[in-house]
Protein backbone atom coordinates (compact mmCIF):
# COMPACT_ATOMS: atom_id res chain seq x y z
CA UNK A 1 0.00 0.00 0.00
CA UNK A 2 1.58 3.35 -0.54
CA UNK A 3 1.56 6.32 1.64
CA UNK A 4 -1.16 9.09 1.01
CA UNK A 5 0.98 11.92 0.42
CA UNK A 6 -0.37 15.45 1.18
CA UNK A 7 -0.89 18.07 -1.80
CA UNK A 8 1.97 19.32 -3.81
CA UNK A 9 3.55 22.70 -2.85
CA UNK A 10 1.64 22.91 0.53
CA UNK A 11 3.00 23.32 3.90
CA UNK A 12 2.08 19.55 4.57
CA UNK A 13 4.80 18.88 2.19
CA UNK A 14 7.96 19.93 3.65
CA UNK A 15 6.71 18.05 7.29
CA UNK A 16 9.46 15.77 8.42
CA UNK A 17 9.78 16.69 12.44
CA UNK A 18 13.34 15.55 14.13
CA UNK A 19 11.64 14.00 17.39
CA UNK A 20 14.75 14.09 18.91
CA UNK A 21 15.62 18.39 18.60
CA UNK A 22 12.17 19.17 19.91
CA UNK A 23 12.94 19.73 23.43
CA UNK A 24 16.07 22.19 22.62
CA UNK A 25 13.89 23.95 19.99
CA UNK A 26 11.23 24.60 22.59
CA UNK A 27 14.00 26.23 25.46
CA UNK A 28 15.82 28.13 22.78
CA UNK A 29 12.67 29.53 21.28
CA UNK A 30 10.80 30.03 24.29
CA UNK A 31 13.46 32.22 25.95
CA UNK A 32 14.20 33.91 22.45
CA UNK A 33 10.24 35.06 22.37
CA UNK A 34 10.61 36.46 25.96
CA UNK A 35 8.29 33.82 27.42
CA UNK A 36 8.79 32.30 30.37
CA UNK A 37 7.56 28.25 31.49
CA UNK A 38 4.37 29.73 32.96
CA UNK A 39 2.91 31.57 29.94
CA UNK A 40 3.51 28.62 27.58
CA UNK A 41 1.65 26.21 30.22
CA UNK A 42 -1.11 28.65 30.11
CA UNK A 43 -1.13 29.02 26.32
CA UNK A 44 -1.52 25.26 26.13
CA UNK A 45 -3.55 25.30 29.33
CA UNK A 46 -1.51 22.31 31.15
CA UNK A 47 0.64 22.94 34.49
CA UNK A 48 3.94 24.03 34.12
CA UNK A 49 5.83 21.15 36.00
CA UNK A 50 3.45 19.23 32.59
CA UNK A 51 5.43 21.88 30.16
CA UNK A 52 9.22 21.47 31.79
CA UNK A 53 8.79 17.83 30.80
CA UNK A 54 8.32 18.92 27.12
CA UNK A 55 11.49 21.32 27.14
CA UNK A 56 13.62 18.58 29.37
CA UNK A 57 12.62 15.53 26.83
CA UNK A 58 10.81 13.56 29.12
CA UNK A 59 7.63 13.93 27.15
CA UNK A 60 6.95 14.86 23.81
CA UNK A 61 3.99 17.24 23.11
CA UNK A 62 1.03 16.50 20.95
CA UNK A 63 0.60 17.76 17.57
CA UNK A 64 -2.10 20.45 18.20
CA UNK A 65 0.54 21.69 21.08
CA UNK A 66 3.22 22.13 18.90
CA UNK A 67 0.85 23.64 16.28
CA UNK A 68 -0.49 26.22 19.01
CA UNK A 69 3.08 26.57 20.51
CA UNK A 70 4.07 27.54 17.03
CA UNK A 71 1.63 29.96 16.92
CA UNK A 72 1.47 31.33 20.39
CA UNK A 73 5.41 31.95 20.17
CA UNK A 74 5.00 33.44 16.39
CA UNK A 75 7.16 30.75 14.61
CA UNK A 76 6.59 28.21 12.12
CA UNK A 77 5.89 25.02 13.05
CA UNK A 78 9.20 23.81 11.61
CA UNK A 79 11.04 25.96 13.72
CA UNK A 80 10.27 23.55 16.69
CA UNK A 81 10.31 20.44 14.56
CA UNK A 82 13.37 20.69 13.09
CA UNK A 83 17.13 20.53 13.02
CA UNK A 84 18.77 24.17 12.73
CA UNK A 85 20.54 24.16 9.48
CA UNK A 86 16.85 22.35 8.30
CA UNK A 87 14.65 25.88 9.39
CA UNK A 88 14.24 29.11 8.95
CA UNK A 89 11.85 31.53 10.48
CA UNK A 90 9.96 34.68 10.24
CA UNK A 91 8.94 37.72 12.13
CA UNK A 92 5.98 39.49 9.36
CA UNK A 93 2.89 38.07 11.22
CA UNK A 94 1.95 38.67 14.86
CA UNK A 95 -1.13 36.51 15.47
CA UNK A 96 -3.60 36.72 18.64
CA UNK A 97 -2.82 33.48 21.07
CA UNK A 98 -6.44 33.23 22.46
CA UNK A 99 -8.66 30.17 22.75
CA UNK A 100 -5.13 28.12 21.80
CA UNK A 101 -6.95 25.77 24.23
CA UNK A 102 -10.02 25.06 22.31
CA UNK A 103 -8.21 24.78 19.24
CA UNK A 104 -5.89 21.89 21.04
CA UNK A 105 -9.24 20.13 22.19
CA UNK A 106 -10.54 20.10 18.27
CA UNK A 107 -7.62 19.39 16.42
CA UNK A 108 -7.12 15.75 18.87
CA UNK A 109 -10.32 15.28 18.13
CA UNK A 110 -10.11 15.72 14.58
CA UNK A 111 -6.96 13.61 14.81
CA UNK A 112 -8.66 11.22 16.95
CA UNK A 113 -11.06 10.62 13.65
CA UNK A 114 -8.69 10.46 11.21
CA UNK A 115 -7.05 7.61 13.10
CA UNK A 116 -9.80 5.86 13.43
CA UNK A 117 -10.99 6.14 9.66
CA UNK A 118 -7.26 5.16 9.06
CA UNK A 119 -6.65 2.28 11.38
CA UNK A 120 -10.49 1.04 9.88
CA UNK A 121 -8.95 1.36 6.33
CA UNK A 122 -6.52 -1.16 7.71
CA UNK A 123 -8.93 -3.44 8.83
CA UNK A 124 -7.35 -3.11 11.63
CA UNK A 125 -9.14 -3.62 15.37
CA UNK A 126 -8.62 -1.83 18.46
CA UNK A 127 -6.80 -4.37 19.90
CA UNK A 128 -4.49 -5.54 17.17
CA UNK A 129 -3.10 -1.90 16.37
CA UNK A 130 -2.66 -1.04 20.24
CA UNK A 131 -0.27 -4.40 20.55
CA UNK A 132 1.73 -3.82 17.06
CA UNK A 133 2.65 -0.40 18.93
CA UNK A 134 2.75 -1.68 22.12
CA UNK A 135 0.61 1.01 23.72
CA UNK A 136 -2.89 -0.19 25.73
CA UNK A 137 -6.19 -0.44 23.70
CA UNK A 138 -7.79 1.86 26.65
CA UNK A 139 -5.49 4.52 25.80
CA UNK A 140 -5.91 4.18 22.14
CA UNK A 141 -9.19 4.24 22.14
CA UNK A 142 -9.05 8.07 24.65
CA UNK A 143 -7.20 9.08 21.20
CA UNK A 144 -9.51 7.76 18.52
CA UNK A 145 -12.30 9.03 20.88
CA UNK A 146 -10.41 13.10 21.20
CA UNK A 147 -10.45 12.77 24.85
CA UNK A 148 -6.80 12.76 25.19
CA UNK A 149 -4.06 14.55 23.23
CA UNK A 150 -1.35 11.66 21.42
CA UNK A 151 2.01 12.50 22.05
CA UNK A 152 4.34 13.04 19.15
CA UNK A 153 6.05 9.47 19.37
CA UNK A 154 3.41 7.53 19.53
CA UNK A 155 1.62 9.29 16.55
CA UNK A 156 4.50 8.75 14.49
CA UNK A 157 4.75 4.80 15.61
CA UNK A 158 0.96 5.14 14.86
CA UNK A 159 1.01 6.61 11.14
CA UNK A 160 4.48 4.15 10.51
CA UNK A 161 2.05 0.91 11.72
CA UNK A 162 -0.79 2.42 9.32
CA UNK A 163 1.74 3.20 6.40
CA UNK A 164 0.44 7.10 5.74
CA UNK A 165 2.27 10.36 6.22
CA UNK A 166 2.26 12.27 9.29
CA UNK A 167 1.36 15.15 7.65
CA UNK A 168 -1.98 13.80 6.79
CA UNK A 169 -2.74 15.16 10.57
CA UNK A 170 -1.27 18.25 10.34
CA UNK A 171 -4.15 21.29 10.37
CA UNK A 172 -4.52 22.69 7.56
CA UNK A 173 -8.32 24.98 8.25
CA UNK A 174 -8.25 26.73 11.54
CA UNK A 175 -6.43 30.09 12.36
CA UNK A 176 -3.78 28.13 13.17
CA UNK A 177 -3.31 26.12 10.21
CA UNK A 178 -3.87 28.78 7.99
CA UNK A 179 -1.04 30.53 9.69
CA UNK A 180 1.14 28.35 9.13
CA UNK A 181 0.89 27.82 5.26
CA UNK A 182 1.45 31.75 5.26
CA UNK A 183 4.32 31.03 7.32
CA UNK A 184 5.62 28.58 5.02
CA UNK A 185 5.23 30.31 2.12
CA UNK A 186 7.21 33.31 3.49
CA UNK A 187 9.64 31.24 4.32
CA UNK A 188 9.64 29.79 0.91
CA UNK A 189 9.83 32.94 -0.39
CA UNK A 190 12.51 34.08 1.54
CA UNK A 191 14.48 31.16 0.66
CA UNK A 192 14.51 31.92 -3.30
CA UNK A 193 17.26 33.70 -5.04
CA UNK A 194 17.15 36.98 -5.16
CA UNK A 195 16.20 38.04 -8.23
CA UNK A 196 13.93 35.66 -8.35
CA UNK A 197 12.30 37.59 -5.39
CA UNK A 198 12.57 40.48 -7.30
CA UNK A 199 10.77 38.76 -10.22
CA UNK A 200 8.17 37.78 -8.62
CA UNK A 201 7.56 40.83 -6.43
CA UNK A 202 7.15 42.60 -9.88
CA UNK A 203 3.63 43.10 -10.35
CA UNK A 204 4.31 43.89 -14.39
CA UNK A 205 5.47 39.73 -14.58
CA UNK A 206 2.14 38.44 -13.18
CA UNK A 207 1.34 37.43 -16.77
CA UNK A 208 4.22 35.16 -16.76
CA UNK A 209 3.81 33.80 -13.20
CA UNK A 210 0.10 32.95 -14.24
CA UNK A 211 1.03 31.25 -17.39
CA UNK A 212 3.57 29.06 -15.25
CA UNK A 213 0.68 28.15 -12.65
CA UNK A 214 -0.97 26.85 -15.96
CA UNK A 215 1.55 25.41 -17.01
CA UNK A 216 2.08 23.11 -14.43
CA UNK A 217 -1.34 21.80 -14.43
CA UNK A 218 -0.35 20.35 -18.58
CA UNK A 219 0.18 16.74 -18.31
CA UNK A 220 3.91 15.53 -19.45
CA UNK A 221 2.54 13.91 -22.61
CA UNK A 222 0.25 17.78 -23.73
CA UNK A 223 3.81 18.99 -22.99
CA UNK A 224 5.46 16.63 -25.68
CA UNK A 225 2.84 17.66 -27.88
CA UNK A 226 3.12 21.60 -27.50
CA UNK A 227 6.86 21.12 -27.75
CA UNK A 228 6.43 19.59 -30.80
CA UNK A 229 4.11 21.75 -32.76
CA UNK A 230 6.82 24.57 -31.48
CA UNK A 231 9.46 22.61 -33.32
CA UNK A 232 7.18 22.54 -36.57
CA UNK A 233 6.62 25.86 -36.49
CA UNK A 234 10.57 26.79 -35.81
CA UNK A 235 10.87 25.34 -38.73
CA UNK A 236 8.63 26.24 -40.87
CA UNK A 237 9.67 29.61 -40.08
CA UNK A 238 13.29 28.79 -41.03
CA UNK A 239 12.02 27.54 -44.38
CA UNK A 240 9.79 30.49 -44.85
CA UNK A 241 13.00 32.72 -43.85
CA UNK A 242 15.39 30.96 -46.46
CA UNK A 243 13.23 30.55 -49.06
CA UNK A 244 12.64 34.23 -48.63
CA UNK A 245 16.61 34.83 -48.52
CA UNK A 246 16.85 33.16 -52.02
CA UNK A 247 14.64 35.05 -54.28
CA UNK A 248 16.51 37.27 -55.94
CA UNK A 249 16.18 41.32 -55.36
CA UNK A 250 14.60 42.88 -57.99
Amino acid sequence: MRKRKPPRGSHMELFNPDLSSIAANLTATREKRGKNVKNCADALGITSSRYKKYESGETLPTLPELESLSYFLNVPLTELVHTRENRASSDVVNPDGENLLHLIEIRDSVIGTLLQIEREKNELTLKLLASRCSIPVSRLKRWESGQNGIPMDDLLKLTQELNIQLAAFLDVNSPIGLWQQQQQQITAFLNLPEEMQAFVSNPDNIPYLSLANRMKEIQPEDLENISQAFQLLVEKLSDETQTADSQPVE
